[in-house]
């Protein structure tokens, strides 16, 4: 998710309905839901737990979450487009179309709390995390994951000149737009002075080989921004083209972001 303009006309630049939008969820979903699976398994058994799955995409997570917490439990899954999550029907998923940023979320509710890849974007996120915080229950998990631009450097000689060139476009736009292209390090402090306790962090990356599940990811999120990189001046339609056929080239390597994930729990002696 992504914004587009400032933050007083903010709109997302990668809409769920753009005619690749499907794909380009998929493939960040390949890539990083092992490691968020990973982490929720690890706050413990969460069968009959009240989960909320914020900013959820095309649902993997949630639908997972569904399958985790069985026939006791429930999800509510939200995002400002919904149609993804709509596609399986399940008596324990609640769907619900929701902007984080302006519309409630109930309070002392949810065993679990998780948004990945949302807040780096959003301009109120200080404001979201303490409505996150507020929507769990006490002893709840809250679990956010965000990128951080600290690396996204290339490997191989090849493109890596443009590969540079590009990204740095990118984020100029993006940064414009409400990104902070650094927001994944603040994550573990901003958890430990909001007062979670067991709190924890950790940083994932990997090598964007041309042709593998991070280039997708990487090449269909610059096709969806082409009209905005061009119309801006920040990068011309040949070098799109250029990096767009260097995410399929198996020659071409690149360092992912780093994709940090940062977990907490709400102490059990307080509640609103």
């Amino acid at each position: 998710m992504a914004a587009t303009t400032s933050t007083t006309d903010f709109q997302y630049v990668f809409d769920n309905g753009w005619r690749d939008g499907l794909a380009r969820l998929e493939a960040a979903q390949q890539l990083v839901d092992p490691g968020t699976q990973r982490l929720i398994e690890a706050f413990g058994d969460c069968e009959g737990w009240r989960c909320l799955e914020a900013g959820a995409g095309a649902g993997s997570i949630a639908f997972w979450l569904s399958d985790r917490v069985g026939v006791r439990g429930s999800v509510t899954a939200t995002d400002i487009e919904t149609r993804f999550l709509q596609a399986e029907s399940r008596p324990n998923l609640d769907v619900r179309r929701h902007d984080l940023r302006s519309d409630e979320l109930p309070r002392d509710e949810f065993d679990l709390v998780h948004t990945r890849l949302v807040l780096e974007h959003l301009p109120e996120r200080h404001r979201v995390i303490s409505r996150l915080i507020d929507a769990l229950r006490p002893g709840g998990w809250l679990l956010i994951e965000a990128v951080d631009y600290v690396s996204g450097a290339p490997i191989s000689q090849r493109g890596s000149d443009l590969f540079a060139r590009t990204l740095h476009g990118r984020l100029e736009l993006m940064r414009e737009a409400g990104l902070d292209p650094y927001y994944g390090r603040q994550l573990p402090a901003e958890l430990r002075v909001r007062g979670l306790r067991d709190t924890g962090s950790e940083g994932r990356v990997w090598i964007m080989e041309g042709g593998s599940a991070a280039a997708r990811w990487f090449g269909l999120s610059m096709a969806q921004l082409r009209e905005h990189l061009t119309s801006s001046g920040r990068l011309s339609a040949s070098e799109i083209d250029e990096m767009l056929e260097l995410f399929e080239d198996p020659e071409f390597a690149a360092w992912t972001p780093v994709i940090v994930s940062a977990w907490g729990c709400r102490p059990l002696d307080e509640a609103n």
